[in-house]
C-alpha cells in the first residue's frame, strides 16, 4: 500500500515533519513504513523553465526548436517534438547532465542537424504520470529556475505501507484513516472531510433520476447507495492523476478517477456503471445462479456459484460485488450516463468468492476487512464534491438511491482504572489516557468502581477494538512504547523440551546436507493430477482435495514427496549429469472421511548413465551412515511383500528398513515405466526415513571421551578361515579375547585365491592398542597377540 504525503497534508498540518521523521513516528505508532521515495530528490536537477521562443524545426515537421530560459541568465536551446509546445509557457526543463527516473542521463545531443541542450518535460519522462501526449504546462507563476521540489503539489513523498501491518485496521486503507493517526500522534486538528452535503437521499426508484434498486440478498449486500451523473467523458485534473499514479493506480478518466480517488482517501471502494448499459435501468442485488458465467472488466469469464454475490441489471449480471466490475457495463469514451455504486458487502462472502476464484483487487484487500458501513454514504457525498468541483458540464442528481440498512457498528468498553499502568508497567494519568483516546475517535465517561467507560468510534467498532486490552493498546502506542520504561522481568528459567521427531529430522537433515552432499528442496503440500498420474498413482480419492487451493491446477494434497520429486528428472537431469537431492516434508491419506498426516525424509539418488543396483547400494550406504549419526541400533534389510510398495518404484528392486521389527524406512528404484513416462533417460532410486518411528527408537547416547596422553600401537592381522566363519564374528572373538588396551578391531580386507583352498578366505583386522596410564611396550603387544591367536585357533581358523 502507498501513501502520498501531499494528499496527507490535505488533511493534516504537516509543515516542519520531514518524510524521515513520519516514517519514523507511524512505524513507531500505527503501521510499519517500508521505504519512502522523494520524487523532488529522485528529480533533482528539473528546474522551472519558460519557452522564450518556439520555431519550426528547419529539417523536421513535428519538431520544434525552443529557447528556454531556465534561471542561469544563459538561454538554453531545445529540440522539442511535443505538439503543445509554444511560446511564453511555464514548463519543466531537464538541462544536460540530469539523470530522469528511468536512468536516462541527458546529454548535448544533435537531432536533424540542431544540437538540442536538455529537453522539455512530459509527466511520463519524471514519473509524475502516464500522459506522453504533451509536455507539462505550469502556471505562469514561479520563477525560472526554481527547482521542481519546491513547486507546491508537483512532487510528492510516497510512502511505502507494510500491508499485514494493517490487516487488522480497516480504517487505515484510506489517507483520511492515516492523517487521523497522525493528527493524534503530532496533536495538531484532524480537517474535516469536504462533502457535497446539499445532496439528499430517496428511496429507489422514486424519480427519473433515482435508478431502481432491488436487493434480494439482504446477507450478502445490506445496504446499497446508487447516485446517477451525466456528462461528457473529460480527463481529471492533473494533481489527481498525479496522486493516483503515485499510489500505484492507471488515470481512466474523470469519473474512473475520482472513485479511485475516493477509495484511497476513505477506504470504501465504489463502482461507476455506463447507466445506458444497463437494461431496465435498474439494479439488482442478487446471488448467483450455479454455474453462471461474469465476464469481468479484465475479460475472463467466471463461473459462479450461489455463495457469490451478483449485481444484475433488468437481465444479466454486471458485477461480482465488491470484488470487479462487468466488462458489459464499464464507462467508456461514449459514456454519458452514468450510475456510480457505493454498497457494503458481506466480509466473508466477498473473501471467500475472491479465494476460490484466485481474484485479488483493490476493493477486495478494503471489502474483506469489513468495512464502517457509515462510509457508504460518504463516498457517495464525497465523489460528488469532488465531481462538482472538477467536473465541466457534468450534471448531478439532487438525490442519490440508499437501500437497505446496516447498523453502524456501536460498542462501549468499560476499562478499569488501574488496567493502563499495569498492563504498560507506568504510570498514565486518567486525564491523559482520555485525551489519547479522543484523539482518535472515541468517547469517555465516567462508570463504575472508577472504571472508564469508552464509546469505540464506528470506524474501528466492526472488529478491531473490543476488549479493554484494546484500548490499553491505544493508549500505550499513541503515546509511544519509547515512553514505557525498561524493565527486565524475572523469573525462573525454564529449559524447554525439543521436540524428538522435530530433532530427528535435524539430525537426519545435516547427515544428508554434510558428508552424504545431498541439496534439500523446499516444496508445497500439494501436487497435480498430472504428477500424480505421471508417478503411477491411480487412487486419487484417497487423497484430500482442498477445496480453496493456492494453484487451480494443484488440489490435492500429496501421498508422498515423491511425486513432486520425480516431476522434476527429467529437468534435472538435462542440466546436471546427477542429481542428489532430499525433502523433508509431509505425507497425507484419506481414511474413513478423516485426514491422516505422516512425516517423511526422502531422497532421490539419480544419473544419466549409471546403473540402478548401483545406486541403491549408494542409497543403502547413505542410510546406514544416517542411522549411525543419529545412533539407532543396526538396521535390518528385508525384501518389500509384493504389492505393498509405492506404485512409482520397481516392484523386484524394493526393500524395507527394520530396526527391533519396527519398519522406519524403505529402499528402492524408480520403476522403468515411471521414467519413460516423464521422459528421463538414466536411473533412479529413492530412500525413505520415517522421521516419527525413528525418533521412538531407543538410541545409543554418545559420549565424549578424552583423546590419550599415550602413543596408541597399531598391528594388522591376517586369518584363514572357512565360510562358515563370518568376518563379524571373528572380529567379536578378536575383541573378546584382547586385553582392556585393545581399544578397535577393523577388518579391512577379504582375499580368495591361491594359495588358499578353494573354501577357504583371508580376513585381514587393523587392531589398535593403547593404555591411559602409560605406554605400551613390546611385551604388552606380545602377549595379547599371542592370547588372541590362541582364541581364534579354537574356532578353527589359523593365523595367515
Amino acid at each position: 500500500m502507498l501513501l502520498s504525503r501531499n494528499w496527507l497534508a490535505d488533511h493534516v498540518d504537516l509543515a516542519g515533519v520531514a518524510p524521515a521523521e513520519l516514517a519514523e513516528l507511524l512505524t513507531m505508532r500505527t503501521a510499519l513504513i517500508e521505504g519512502f521515495v522523494d520524487q523532488g530528490a529522485a528529480l533533482n536537477g528539473v528546474v522551472v523553465g519558460k519557452v522564450l521562443t518556439c520555431g519550426p524545426h528547419p529539417d523536421a515537421d513535428r519538431l520544434a526548436v525552443c529557447s528556454v530560459d531556465h534561471g542561469t541568465g544563459e538561454p538554453a536551446e531545445v529540440v522539442c517534438g511535443a505538439p503543445n509546445v509554444a511560446a511564453g509557457q511555464t514548463i519543466l526543463y531537464a538541462p544536460v547532465g540530469t539523470r530522469l527516473p528511468n536512468g536516462l542521463k541527458l546529454k548535448k545531443a544533435k537531432i536533424r542537424g540542431v544540437i538540442s541542450y536538455g529537453m522539455i518535460c512530459a509527466e511520463d519522462e519524471l514519473g509524475l504520470g502516464t500522459d506522453h501526449d504533451g509536455i507539462i504546462e505550469l502556471p505562469a507563476g514561479p520563477a525560472a529556475g526554481t527547482p521542481i521540489g519546491e513547486l507546491p503539489g508537483v512532487c510528492d513523498v510516497i510512502f511505502e505501507i507494510d500491508n499485514q501491518s494493517v490487516t487488522h485496521r480497516p480504517d487505515l486503507w484510506g489517507h483520511y484513516g492515516f492523517a487521523r493517526e497522525l493528527a493524534a500522534i503530532l496533536g495538531r486538528p484532524l480537517k474535516p472531510l469536504a462533502l457535497d452535503t446539499d445532496l439528499k437521499s430517496s428511496e429507489p426508484g422514486s424519480g427519473p433520476d433515482v435508478v431502481a434498486i432491488d436487493r434480494d440478498d439482504d446477507e450478502g449486500c445490506p445496504l446499497y447507495a446508487g447516485l446517477c451523473l451525466q456528462g461528457a467523458p473529460q480527463p481529471s485534473p492533473d494533481w489527481m492523476r498525479r496522486r493516483l499514479v503515485a499510489c500505484g493506480m492507471r488515470p481512466l478518466g474523470l469519473f474512473v478517477d475520482v472513485s479511485n480517488y475516493v477509495m484511497l482517501e476513505l477506504g470504501q471502494p465504489t463502482h461507476p456503471f455506463d447507466r445506458d448499459r444497463l437494461a431496465g435501468d435498474r439494479i439488482v442485488v442478487r446471488r448467483a445462479a450455479s454455474g453462471e458465467v461474469l465476464r469481468t472488466l479484465d475479460e475472463v469469464d467466471r463461473v459462479l456459484t450461489p455463495e457469490d454475490v451478483v449485481i444484475a441489471d433488468g437481465e444479466r449480471g454486471v458485477a461480482l460485488a465488491g470484488i470487479m466490475g462487468g466488462g458489459e457495463t464499464e464507462v467508456s469514451e461514449g459514456t454519458q450516463r452514468l450510475l456510480l455504486e457505493s454498497a457494503h458487502f458481506d466480509a466473508v462472502r466477498v473473501r471467500r468468492t475472491a479465494s476460490r476464484l484466485a481474484l485479488r483487487t483493490e476493493a477486495v484487500a478494503r471489502f474483506e476487512k469489513a468495512l464502517d458501513p457509515a462510509l457508504v454514504e460518504a463516498a457517495v457525498r464525497r465523489y460528488a464534491r469532488l465531481v462538482r468541483e472538477h467536473g465541466e458540464g457534468v450534471v448531478i442528481a439532487e438525490a442519490f438511491a440508499l437501500s437497505g440498512t446496516a447498523a453502524t457498528p456501536s460498542r462501549v468498553i468499560d476499562l478499569p482504572a488501574d488496567m493502563v499502568g499495569r498492563l504498560l508497567g507506568c504510570d498514565v494519568p486518567r486525564e491523559e489516557v482520555e485525551t489519547v483516546l479522543r484523539s482518535v475517535g472515541f468517547e469517555t465517561r465516567p462508570a463504575a468502581d472508577g472504571a472508564l467507560a469508552v464509546s469505540v468510534p464506528s470506524w474501528r467498532a466492526a472488529r478491531d477494538v473490543t476488549l479493554p486490552v484494546d484500548l490499553v493498546e491505544e493508549v500505550g502506542r499513541l503515546r509511544g512504547y519509547d515512553a514505557v520504561p525498561t524493565a527486565h522481568p524475572a523469573g525462573p528459567l525454564l529449559v524447554g523440551r525439543r521436540d524428538p521427531v522435530c530433532a530427528m529430522e535435524d539430525a537426519l537433515r545435516d547427515v544428508l546436507c554434510g558428508n552424504c552432499a545431498f541439496t534439500e528442496t523446499l516444496a508445497y503440500s500439494m501436487v497435480s493430477d498430472g504428477a500424480l498420474a505421471a508417478a503411477g498413482w491411480t487412487d486419487t480419492d484417497a487423497l484430500p482435495r482442498l477445496s480453496r487451493p493456492l494453484q487451480q491446477d494443484s488440489s490435492r494434497l500429496r501421498p508422498s514427496a515423491a511425486p513432486g520429486l520425480i516431476s522434476h528428472l527429467e529437468e534435472w537431469l538435462r542440466r546436471q549429469p546427477e542429481v542428489r537431492v532430499f525433502e523433508v516434508g509431509r505425507a497425507f491419506r484419506m481414511d474413513d472421511g478423516d485426514v491422516h498426516e505422516t512425516r517423511e525424509v526422502m531422497a532421490l539418488l539419480a544419473t544419466r548413465d549409471g546403473e540402478a543396483l548401483q545406486l541403491l547400494a549408494t542409497l543403502k550406504g547413505v542410510a546406514q551412515r544416517a542411522l549411525a549419526a543419529v545412533g539407532t541400533a543396526t538396521p535390518m534389510w528385508a525384501l518389500a511383500p509384493a504389492g505393498s510398495n509405492a506404485p512409482w518404484l520397481h516392484p523386484q528392486q524394493t526393500s524395507t528398513l527394520n530396526i527391533d521389527g519396527v519398519t522406519v524406512g524403505s529402499l528402492g528404484s524408480i520403476s522403468p515405466v515411471v521414467l519413460s513416462r516423464l521422459g528421463v533417460t538414466g536411473e533412479a532410486a529413492l530412500l525413505v526415513l520415517d522421521p516419527v518411528s525413528l525418533a521412538a527408537t531407543e538410541r545409543t547416547t554418545t559420549r565424549f571421551t578424552a583423546i590419550g596422553r599415550f602413543p596408541p600401537v597399531r598391528i594388522d592381522l591376517a586369518f584363514v578361515a572357512g565360510a562358515e566363519l563370518s568376518a563379524a564374528g571373528l572380529a567379536e572373538a578378536i575383541q573378546a579375547a584382547g586385553p582392556r588396551t585393545l581399544r578397535s578391531v577393523e577388518a579391512f580386507e577379504v582375499y580368495r585365491g591361491k594359495p588358499l583352498a578353494a573354501e577357504e578366505r583371508s580376513l585381514a583386522y587393523h587392531l589398535v592398542f593403547e593404555a591411559r596410564d602409560r605406554t605400551l611396550t613390546d611385551d604388552d603387544v606380545a602377549n595379547a597377540r599371542e592370547r588372541i591367536v590362541a582364541a581364534v585357533e579354537k574356532l578353527g581358523a589359523r593365523l595367515r
